[in-house]
């Protein structure tokens, strides 16, 4: 009797240690295909997950005769796939684990029945995280196991599952690599003129290298010079301090001469035609008086006419000519 319990204890426990280790699922589940171009070694027994929860495992893996992988795999029943539902491999951890994913995408809501196929036009592979890695082995190789393993797993977290984004920037590289490409002819113009200046700077190499050492020179003069340039910008600095306390104090006076100009010139605005006129004249006036001054520094005037003008007739006036001369000095030009 206490060897039969023994014995039946002992069963029950081996029996659920393989339960344990193996995975085995109690629930009922239905089984689904799906159809990849690579299952980026996903494995049978390997987890089938809906946003992380375990929902059934993976069955069967078998290469078809077009090179495409089918995989069965088993979801329980209170799983709802669709005609939309995607399936996409995704990395476990880093020592090659895999797992398969499933997720509701664009497309119909008819359920898929139990034994339906997911085609590849809705399933991904994972990431090629070997290439990744390889690439990125010179850098590796400057690490310590830690912060490989620590860059590794950022990799996979900034990377997994972010299609979209990078989608999104290979698109918008694509469209600056059009742009450029739409530019080929301007960039081919510009090489060929920084072509023909280096040429142009190839047959010069002589006046070049001239320049270049008159350069040197002018700055190895200038670093003798440096104490002498400093006291001229110390000069200078005194000059403007100078000039600045000028301007100061002759910021009054100035503006009491704007505002006088300022009124000047408003009233030769209010009478610009008796300005103008004045100064269209005023050359031959003086032309004329200089004339009468030849002979010293007096004015001699000549009597040619002299006329009375007295009050007429209602108020009207009346001119009479006492003394008239048309000869001479006199005469009408």
């Amino acid at each position: 009797m206490r060897f039969a319990v023994y014995a039946t204890v002992c069963s029950l426990g081996i029996a659920l240690l393989m339960a344990v280790f193996s995975q085995y699922r109690f629930e009922k589940a239905n089984t689904y295909n799906a159809v990849f171009v690579n299952v980026s070694g996903l494995r049978e027994t390997n987890f089938v997950r809906i946003a992380g929860v375990e929902v059934g495992k993976v069955k069967k893996v078998a290469v078809q005769p077009d090179s495409t992988v089918r995989v069965e795999f088993s979801a329980d029943e209170s799983v709802l796939l669709t005609e939309g539902s995607r399936a996409v491999v995704r990395y476990d951890d880093l020592f090659g684990g895999r797992y398969l994913e499933l997720a509701e995408g664009a497309g119909g809501i008819k359920k898929l029945d139990p034994g339906g196929t997911i085609p590849l036009s809705r399933t991904q592979p994972a990431l090629d995280l070997d290439a990744l890695v390889g690439g990125l082995r010179p850098l590796f190789r400057s690490l310590n196991p830690d912060q490989v393993n620590a860059l590794s797993g950022q990799l996979i977290q900034a990377l997994q599952g972010q299609g979209a984004t990078i989608g999104s920037v290979l698109s918008q590289s694509a469209a600056v690599t059009n742009t450029l490409a739409d530019r080929d002819r301007l960039f081919g113009d510009l090489i060929s003129n920084l072509n023909t200046v280096v040429g142009s700077l190839g047959d010069q190499d002589s006046q070049v290298a001239k320049a270049v050492d008159s350069l040197s020179a002018l700055m190895k003069t200038l670093q003798t010079r440096k104490d002498d340039i400093a006291d001229g910008v110390k000069g200078i600095d005194r000059l403007f301090a100078v000039g600045t306390e000028v301007l100061r104090r002759a910021r009054s006076p100035l503006k009491k001469v704007v505002d006088e100009g300022d009124r000047v010139a408003g009233t030769i605005m209010a009478d610009k035609d008796f300005v103008d006129n004045l100064i269209n004249t005023l050359p031959d006036d003086y032309r004329i008086i200089g004339r009468e001054g030849l002979y010293g520094d007096f004015f001699t005037f000549y009597l040619c006419d002299l006329v009375l003008k007295l009050n007429g007739k209602n108020g009207q006036p009346t001119y009479v000519t006492l003394a008239s001369q048309r000869s001479g000095r006199c005469t009408p030009k």
